[in-house]
């Protein structure tokens, strides 16, 4: 794939779904009211496991297409080593900077909150659990389930690649079957993956599918008679009750059984269907509307988005911390309503800030009489695999 055919919209889609995690991590966060988790049943969470897929099909696939399958699962297993290893460094620096900071103001809320408390009590276990991803802190959930899933693409990826449809409905069956027995990994010291990922796998693969599928057959599902329409009906249907249960919640007036029936076909572990079917007519409805060559994706107002979305591992690890540290903000100093704009606004200015950074160092450090070579290897790297 060139760089002048490079699609906008992963970068665009990937970098929001970026900044609504970070926003989403502040709990009690009221700017958190305007982002998707609170206008749709899904959130951002559902963005990015399925960019994930896509990206990762477009990127591995045509490296399996272009020297074969060896070298495609290498170079997966290769990405999964990255996405561990930044795993391993978020979780060390993390744990100290909720450790230090329950320390430093005598607040033990903080350890408890984040279930960091585990770690001090028995840290030469705690950090073994950790490196085998089953000790995971609150907001270090997401890039084990994404490592996962990776892995499992190694291997997955050839069959998808001929197979398509059998390989997606192996894994409805494993999604049906997570849903209706209920098994998921277990974590240290108890309980369960906050992600499921024989429940989320599903969203993973929808997405490399669509990204291995060719343009003719992705059209022809676009324009399926009828299928829009439905997208966008389910999609008002799931944007008026969810948008209605947030109102409601300001005054305590959501039923009780409304409640239970959306944790019933609507959980997060194992990505109820309620969550799966509202993303995808989300994701039909906005790729309908916005092709991929629509002004909005080069415009002044989309940049700082795609910045982010074109360093996504960095800037995903740069909003953890900074959840953290605005939450702290919001406990310590004050949860007046202008502070909990000022702290989300000054978390995001300060991940475009270091989106903008990376993108003038990584152009600076590319050697200026080395372009033909940096030309050449484009088709493999402009995508950057979610990086």
């Amino acid at each position: 794939m060139a760089a002048t055919s490079r699609d906008l919209r992963l970068d665009f889609f990937r970098g929001l779904a970026l900044i609504f995690i970070f926003v989403d991590h502040i709990p009690d966060n009221l700017v958190g009211y305007f982002t998707l988790a609170n206008i749709v049943f899904s959130d951002a969470a559902e963005v990015f496991v399925f960019l994930s897929g896509y990206t990762a099909a477009l990127v591995f696939g045509a490296i399996l297409a272009q020297q074969g399958t060896t070298f495609a699962v290498a170079q997966v297993l290769k990405r999964c080593w990255t996405l561990y290893v930044a795993h391993i460094f978020l979780f060390v620096v993390f744990v100290a900077q909720v450790s230090y900071t329950a320390a430093k103001f005598d607040n033990p809320m903080f350890l408890d909150e984040m279930k960091v408390w585990d770690f001090l009590q028995e840290p030469h276990i705690a950090i073994l659990q950790a490196l085998a991803l089953r000790f995971q802190p609150h907001f270090l959930n997401i890039l084990p389930l994404y490592i996962v899933l990776l892995l499992a693409f190694a291997f997955i990826l050839p069959a998808l690649r001929r197979w398509p449809l059998s390989v997606l409905a192996v894994s409805a069956g494993v999604y049906l079957a997570a849903a209706v027995f209920r098994f998921n990994l277990r974590t240290y010291p108890e309980g369960v993956w906050y992600f499921n990922p024989f429940g989320w796998q599903i969203l993973f693969l929808i997405g490399a599918a669509l990204a291995l599928t060719d343009g003719d057959g992705r059209r022809r599902l676009r324009e399926w008679p009828g299928l829009i329409w439905l997208s966008a009906g389910f999609l008002a249907v799931c944007t008026v009750a969810r948008t209605a249960m947030t109102i409601a919640s300001f005054f305590d007036a959501v039923p009780a059984w409304a409640v239970q029936f959306v944790w019933l076909i609507g959980d997060k572990i194992t990505l109820g269907p309620l969550r799966l079917l509202n993303f995808l007519a989300l994701a039909h409805v906005t790729v309908s509307v916005l092709r991929k060559d629509h002004p909005l994706f080069r415009s002044a107002f989309a940049e700082p988005l795609t910045r982010c979305g074109q360093h996504s591992l960095n800037i995903f690890c740069l909003g953890i911390f900074l959840s953290f540290l605005g939450h702290f903000v919001l406990v310590e100093i004050s949860q007046a309503i202008p502070m909990h704009v000022a702290v989300s606004a000054a978390g995001i200015l300060i991940m475009f800030g270091t989106a903008y950074f990376l993108t003038w160092a990584k152009q600076r450090a590319r050697p200026a009489g080395n372009a033909a070579a940096i030309s050449r290897r484009l088709p493999q790297t402009a995508p950057q695999g979610g990086e």
